[in-house]
């Protein structure tokens, strides 16, 4: 199960077609605090994350799960508008395994989901 947390319906609209289309289960949150909710109940897979959003940003919210034992391991993947050098840094500072920039490339996206969550049999 993948877990991705964006403000902008249309993003998770996306990400949630082209992932289950592979046969991944989507679970999304329009926000990190509903993000934190429902961490506090599942362990999913793989975390994509936008860094701007209202309240918890991605990247206290990636902060948040890398301090969490039963989540430290979770791949985290940024999926942002935030592009320079340093939000790269940043990103990879906090525990990011991968720091993508948006417009989404669907297929970039699945190929890279892949490879830290083989698509369910």
């Amino acid at each position: 199960m993948i877990l991705a947390v964006d403000d902008d319906p249309a993003v998770l609209r996306i990400i949630e077609a082209q992932l289950t289309r592979h046969d991944y289960v989507v679970k999304k949150a329009s926000s990190g605090e509903e993000a934190l909710e429902m961490l506090a109940k599942l362990t999913p897979s793989v975390l994509i994350f936008d860094v701007m959003m209202p309240g918890i940003s991605g990247y206290d919210l990636c902060h948040l799960v890398k301090r969490e034992p039963r989540l430290r391991a979770v791949p985290v993947i940024f999926l942002t508008s935030q592009g320079t050098p340093k939000d790269f840094k940043t990103g990879h500072d906090l525990g990011a395994v991968l720091y993508m920039v948006k417009p989404l490339k669907a297929d970039k996206l699945v190929n890279l989901i892949h490879m830290f969550s083989p698509a369910p049999v």
